[in-house]
């Protein structure tokens, strides 16, 4: 049987590693040291923390690891730079300083976006992929998240409507887990809010969907908005190969919603040769 881990227990087990580039990343490791590494990466404004609830029942018999990224958590918040290739070449620098390549990576909606330009432009280091509620589409100047994002200022308030929204599930989620990550999404400075988002109007990711040769599993909850199942046909057509998953009822943070279930179909596509 897992034993989930408590939210004070997660946040004692960070580390940091300082990167070649510079750059000081904090982490969290779970898990058999000796085993399989998967490396498990965040969305816009999480950390490592999103992956409480599910790296648990990953951790029997692989050795798992989830960064806060560049900008948010525990981790550096440089002025810049926020690029999809930056921010990934960061994951890559991880890799090799924690000697985890070639491993499983899966990513959670930005951190998606990224296991993709690892894939593509380093497919050395992979071996297995999983895209979790992501897209490979241009952001658009327009929606709810755009308008938020454009009236953020300093200091954000992690009981506003507008984080209350963000972070939350389309079930409920356990409520001190919850109240966590809106501290921590309010603590990513609006500058960086701004920058991830504002960089990622200008960023194309899909013509290099085709280049992508690691097993692939795409995830969603059918109840996501954000990364529609219409984003979700684009990538599967792209990337040959690529297996579909849709869970019913399932909203966009499907690892925090049904982080067992998650683990389980991961696991499944991880083990099987």
């Amino acid at each position: 049987m897992v034993e989930p881990i408590s939210q004070e227990h997660f946040t004692a087990l960070k580390r940091t590693v300082v990167l070649p580039n510079g750059l000081r990343l904090a982490y969290v490791e779970l898990g058999d040291p000796n085993g399989m590494p998967i490396l498990l990466l965040h969305g816009f404004t999480d950390s490592a923390r999103s992956w409480s609830l599910t790296a648990p029942y990953l951790a029997t018999g692989f050795r798992v690891v989830a960064p806060d990224l560049r900008g948010h958590g525990n981790s550096d918040k440089p002025e810049g730079c926020y690029t999809i290739p930056e921010m990934a070449n960061d994951v890559r620098l991880l890799m090799v300083a924690l000697d985890l390549a070639p491993c499983h990576v899966v990513g959670h909606s930005l951190g998606g976006r990224l296991v993709q330009a690892l894939a593509e432009r380093w497919p050395c280091l992979v071996r297995k992929i999983v895209l979790m509620s992501t897209s490979a589409v241009l952001r658009e100047r327009r929606g709810w998240l755009w308008e938020n994002i454009q009236m953020l200022r300093d200091p954000i308030d992690p009981e506003s409507a507008f984080i209350r929204e963000w972070c939350s599930g389309a079930v409920p989620v356990d409520e001190n887990f919850l109240a966590q990550a809106r501290r921590e999404s309010a603590a990513v400075p609006s500058r960086i809010w701004h920058s991830i988002y504002y960089e990622q109007l200008a960023y194309d990711p899909s013509p290099l969907l085709q280049d992508i040769s690691a097993p692939t599993l795409i995830l969603r909850g059918e109840e996501d908005n954000i990364a529609t199942e219409e984003h979700q046909a684009q990538m599967n057509d792209a990337i040959v190969g690529a297996e579909f998953l849709s869970l019913p009822g399932q909203g966009h943070n499907i690892h925090w919603e049904a982080p067992e279930k998650v683990a389980d179909l991961i696991r499944i596509f991880l083990e099987r040769r």
